[in-house]
């Protein structure tokens, strides 16, 4: 695979589909759809539960130290 800069892409041994910033995103969507139907469509409790459970920006930072 090629980079946008034509250097060819080599990617870690341990890299896996998990790793993906879209997945991440749509694991957090489907919690925050469950924290909306749990909360009874309360926005203020459904964001309480959303900040306990998504994961996503977490995982992702993880994998991505500066």
């Amino acid at each position: 695979m090629m980079a946008n800069d034509g250097e060819e892409v080599h990617e870690p041994d341990n890299s896996t589909v998990d790793d993906w910033f879209g997945q991440n995103v749509a694991r957090d969507q489907d919690v925050a759809d469950e924290a909306m139907h749990e909360a009874g469509g309360d926005p203020e409790q459904a964001e309480k539960i959303y900040e306990e459970r998504a994961e996503g920006e977490a995982t992702y930072e993880e994998g991505h130290p500066d």
